[in-house]
């Protein structure tokens, strides 16, 4: 059993979660793939949505969705940093 998530004939499928499990699997996400965490959950969506198990695709959206959240959290503003940093270069350029 995975957190919440037990296997049954080789198919995984979604016990009732607490917000406890979802985040034991978002810090378990973080420490596998670092900063490619949320692309790889959201391949592992796809490819569950694809095959038709929604279920799964379910709880790992919502691990997904709590992920990005977190990153809002600890990054905050990081999309603006980047701009301000090239104003700053283009600034230096024009003196």
């Amino acid at each position: 059993m995975v957190s919440g998530i037990a296997e049954s004939q080789g198919a995984l499928h979604v016990k009732s979660l607490s917000e406890k499990d979802i985040w034991a699997e978002v810090r378990a996400a973080e420490r596998r793939h670092g900063d490619r965490a949320e692309a790889e959950l959201a391949r592992r969506i796809h490819a569950l949505t694809a095959a038709e198990q929604f279920e799964e695709a379910s709880f790992w959206s919502a691990v997904a969705a709590r992920l990005k959240h977190l990153h809002d959290i600890k990054l905050p503003g990081s999309a603006v940093l980047p701009k301000l940093m090239l104003e700053e270069i283009d600034g230096d350029r024009s003196s």
